[in-house]
């Protein structure tokens, strides 16, 4: 693993940590600790989406009919979202009755950095509404970032949450990417479909090709957007692949299918025109997660499992629960 030096840097106008190893260097927002960025040292191209609205702290925004970043749940969210975040203890909008906002309180969150080892930064954030204290620890080794998430609880029972790792692919990496991935079954959305969604009239349950599931619109093609759920083949290590021959890079993901047995696919392709997207925004997030779709409260026929894979995930008490994932971002040969 490479020695890390870790300082504190701004990224779209809000503070963040830059963290920087050998080969790669990233960026982490305080807000939300997502991966705002993720490139080789030297470079500029960056894979990871990066919104062209403005910034904003979280704490001053109220969603309204006339906000900046939208009307309901998600405009906290968007106020700071980019790159790759993490949702917890929910994925999707909140549950009825609930004051979380949309994919939980972990993109909200003001995180500490701790720095424990030469090798090895951690950011640490507790999440009130959800009573979770969430570590995300980073290592770098070469091109490949180690991101470990550990959740725990003060109860003395297992608790049930929402958990993702939602990466959003953007920007020029886009244009030409060829995505490969480890799933075997692709599912449409459960609710109604938008006329702009590449498979308006699938059934839910209805099989979806996945090379058309994977496939990114490209720059000129019309206006669309949907979320669709990708079942991830049961093995050890899972994977995901995004090539782009134009630009020679790759980026690949890695973890295990027990901690994450889903794969949403989201594309996002101009067609969301209300604030703040005004129909500019171009996104493939490749989102793994513990449930299939971001539907905020599942039914009864997807509490507990899908299509033959688990859509429940449990943190015991005491030591909790930790996923990890790897992201390697390198040269083409």
């Amino acid at each position: 693993m490479d020695a890390l030096t870790a300082v504190p840097t701004a990224w779209r106008g809000v503070p963040a940590w830059l963290v920087l190893g050998d080969r790669l260097q990233i960026v982490l927002t305080v807000t939300g600790c997502h991966l705002a960025s993720l490139r080789l040292r030297g470079e500029d191209l960056d894979p990871l989406w990066q919104p062209q609205w403005p910034a904003a702290d979280p704490r001053t925004v109220t969603g309204s009919p006339t906000g900046a970043y939208g009307d309901g749940p998600e405009a906290a969210l968007l106020a700071g979202i980019v790159g790759s975040n993490l949702c917890l203890d929910r994925f999707g909008a909140p549950w009825p009755g609930e004051e979380r906002p949309l994919h939980g309180e972990a993109g909200l969150a003001r995180y500490e950095r701790t720095q424990p080892a030469r090798e090895r930064v951690d950011f640490t954030a507790w999440l009130p509404e959800a009573r979770l204290q969430v570590e995300r620890h980073v290592h770098l080794d070469g091109t490949t970032l180690h991101l470990a998430t550990t959740v725990r609880h003060l109860g003395g029972c297992a608790r049930a949450v929402e958990w993702c790792e939602h990466t959003s692919l953007g920007g020029s990496f886009l244009d030409g990417l060829r995505i490969r991935a480890d799933i075997d079954r692709v599912a449409n959305w459960p609710g109604p479909r938008a006329a702009d969604s590449r498979f308006p009239m699938a059934a839910p349950e209805a099989r979806i090709a996945t090379d058309r599931a994977l496939a990114v619109p490209a720059a000129d093609d019309p206006p669309c957007g949907d979320v669709l759920a990708a079942r991830v083949l049961v093995r050890d290590d899972a994977t995901w692949t995004a090539e782009n021959p134009r630009w020679r890079r790759r980026l690949s993901a890695r973890w295990r299918a027990s901690d994450f047995p889903w794969l949403a696919l989201w594309t996002q392709h101009r067609s969301r025109t209300g604030p703040p997207w005004s129909g500019r925004e171009r996104v493939r997030g490749m989102e793994l997660s513990t449930k299939p779709f971001p539907e905020g409260k599942p039914p009864a026929v997807r509490a507990r499992s899908y299509l033959g894979r688990s859509t429940l995930c449990e943190v015991p008490p005491g030591a909790g629960r930790k996923h990890a994932i790897q992201l390697r971002w390198e040269r083409m040969e």
